[in-house]
């Protein structure tokens, strides 16, 4: 099976989509939906996608949702969630989304923060009941990101089901 590991779907919002400049991404100002990319995989031999999010909305990740419902060659969704919540309504988000079969996990565009966010107690904490909820995390992160990705996997292996990460 030949799978899109990640695609990206829209409906174009010039005040939301600010990251998409119009001088270098012009050409992807527009809307691009399933209906967009199943002629692409198919001509290419693909036999479907992953959905990733590009949006750090909930609202994303239900929009990524009733796509893969409606279309059976979108395969999983990579959606976004507030991974710094409190715990108690985290993990009750976390629950709900259990619900959905095609949700494999989430991801927080680090590259647009400091380093040092993806060390804080919470995110960590949001991270490990990730994990705990059977979700993945996908990191995407720019050079500068690399030696706070070190720690980050450095304590994430140090995981400890018992108690949250310190």
């Amino acid at each position: 099976m030949k799978i899109d590991a990640h695609q990206h779907f829209w409906q174009f919002n010039p005040m939301r989509d600010t990251w998409m400049d119009e001088k270098t991404m012009g050409a992807i100002r527009r809307d691009f939906m399933p209906e967009n990319l199943a002629p692409i995989l198919s001509k290419n031999g693909f036999d479907g996608c992953i959905a990733v999010q590009s949006d750090q909305s909930e609202n994303e990740t239900r929009f990524l949702l009733e796509l893969a419902e409606k279309n059976n060659f979108i395969h999983g969704v990579v959606g976004w969630i507030d991974l710094k919540s409190a715990l108690p309504n985290l993990e009750l988000q976390l629950d709900y989304f259990s619900g959905f079969p095609k949700l494999k996990g989430f991801r927080h565009i680090l590259q647009s923060e400091k380093p040092e966010f993806m060390l804080d107690y919470k995110f960590l904490e949001g991270v490990q009941l990730l994990g705990k909820k059977n979700f993945t995390y996908d990191i995407l992160v720019y050079p500068k990101h690399l030696e706070a990705v070190r720690q980050f996997i450095k304590i994430c292996s140090k995981k400890n089901d018992a108690q949250p990460f310190v």
